[in-house]
């Protein structure tokens, strides 16, 4: 596994976009935040774990592939808790190209890196701070990913160093931020907003997970965490809503299998749901950049 950490890669020039940081300023100032050939980067993030996080930046970036025929990354930045081999059904390690760096693991259309994929199964990542901003490091430049119009990141749940460092260190174009309907979670996703506005990285809306159970017997849904409360904070806070995902069966057993419900049922209402918020995702990011493109450009 050292092999694959001793990977560094060097870059100069460019300036930043969207997010910034006195970090970036001061220690990055000679070296692009982009990432070579990729187009846009997205994080998919909570303020809290158990929200479905994970499960949604995997849906998200198998239907930008797939129904929206775009060319797809998805980096697992989760490091302590990496579920990404698993939801994707990716085996065996990635492979070292000839510029020593790693190749990502593809399954449904998509290319992704995951910490997951680099140590054994089960086994804990016991590392501090500075091993963890190495490993995110390695994981985002030290991959060969190609030409892609999207790379989705899927962030580490909280508002931390990991998250901040991640928000600075590379071009963000924008960030989903996934809720439940539960006042609890909104709490910490009003947090995740505010750290991400902290950084200068948009939101790009969001998006309220398990919105509801709908029994399969009679169909009358039911509102387990609540009903409505990602909405009523989006508007609160004036950010875009992006959608609803409710809670159902057919989205666990996929994670567990590692075939997304977006491949294994196409034509169901979640799919369909999940294939909205890609649409929506899309549409933000062309808005996004179309003001950008009318700034002012400073470098620094």
């Amino acid at each position: 596994m050292n092999r694959f950490f001793n990977i560094i890669t060097k870059k100069v020039g460019g300036f930043r976009g969207y997010a910034a940081g006195a970090e970036s300023k001061n220690s990055f100032n000679v070296r692009s935040l982009k990432i070579e050939g990729v187009t846009d980067i997205i994080a998919v993030a909570s303020g809290k774990g158990g929200v479905g996080k994970s499960t949604t930046a995997v849906n998200l970036a198998v239907s930008l592939a797939n129904t929206c025929q775009l060319r797809v990354g998805l980096l697992d930045a989760d490091v302590y808790g990496p579920s990404i081999p698993t939801m994707m059904k990716l085996h065996g390690k990635p492979e070292v190209s000839e510029g020593n760096k790693m190749i990502p693991i593809e399954n449904h259309g998509v290319k992704c890196i995951s910490m997951g994929s680099l140590v054994e199964k089960d086994a804990p990542i016991v590392w501090r701070g500075p091993m963890v901003m190495k490993a995110l490091e390695q994981m985002t430049r030290g991959v060969e990913w190609g030409q892609l119009d999207i790379l989705v990141v899927d962030m580490p749940p909280g508002t931390g160093d990991a998250q901040i460092s991640m928000s600075q260190r590379l071009q963000l174009s924008g960030a989903l931020i996934v809720s439940t309907p539960q006042d609890v979670a909104l709490m910490d996703a009003r947090r995740g907003v505010k750290m991400f506005s902290k950084v200068s990285v948009p939101i790009l809306g969001l998006i309220e997970n398990m919105s509801y159970f709908k029994c399969p017997h009679c169909s009358k849904p039911s509102y387990i965490f609540g009903k409505g409360g990602a909405r009523k904070t989006a508007d609160e806070m004036g950010l875009g809503f992006v959608g609803e995902i409710p809670l159902e069966e057919e989205i666990r057993s996929g994670s567990d299998e590692g075939v997304p419900v977006v491949i294994s049922q196409p034509d169901s209402a979640v799919s369909k749901a999940y294939c909205d918020v890609a649409h929506k995702v899309i549409n933000r990011l062309h808005e996004l950049a179309a003001d950008q493109h009318i700034r002012p450009v400073i470098t620094l």
